[in-house]
This record gives C-alpha cells, structure tokens and sequence, in this order.
C-alpha cells in the first residue's frame, strides 16, 4: 500500500528554514573527525544543515551547509505578506509534481 505525501503547510516550511538557519555544525565535525568505520549512531547526529560531505583519498574532508544568508532572506520574504504568494506557488506546484 503507497503511503500518501502530505505537503507541508506555511507554518511547517517557516519553522523548518528557521531550524536550518540555525543548525549548528557540531556534529557535522564530529563525523568529519572520525573514520568512516568509527561511524555508529550517525544517524542520531544532527546534519539537517550539511548539503555536501567529502572525504578525499588523501584524507582532506570538506564540508559544504545550507546558505545561512540566503536562506534568511527567504526567510525574511516568505513572513513578509508577498512571501506567502511564494509559499503558495509553491506548493501548488509541489501538488502539481505528486
């Protein structure tokens, strides 16, 4: 049986970019820190904010997060009353691809 994709509602996409805009990136350095095989209960840590993790043959990690800044922004517009427009486009057309 398919399980049904409710769609977020205005409220649920405000706090979840706040929650990203205020990610810290702790555990995102911590997993940074330890090899791969040292990895038990990386799915309890908090990686939300980190969009990229690489770790390269000769041991340099790099680790790309959400833009703070332009997701602020968005912020900013989406709580502005024409932000609410965005939000609906949105998720009309987020309906539309279901």
């Amino acid at each position: 049986m398919a399980k049904t994709l409710r769609l977020p509602d205005r409220e649920q996409i405000i706090k979840q970019m706040w929650r990203l805009a205020n990610a810290g990136a702790g555990d995102a350095v911590r997993l940074a820190c330890f090899p791969p095989e040292e990895w038990q209960g990386v799915d309890k840590l908090e990686l939300d904010a980190l969009t990229e993790f690489k770790r390269g043959s000769n041991g340099v990690v790099e680790l790309k997060f959400v833009d703070r800044g332009r997701l602020l922004e968005r912020l900013l517009d989406t709580v502005d009353h024409s932000g609410q427009d965005q939000v609906d486009r949105f998720l009309q057309a987020m309906e539309g691809e279901g």
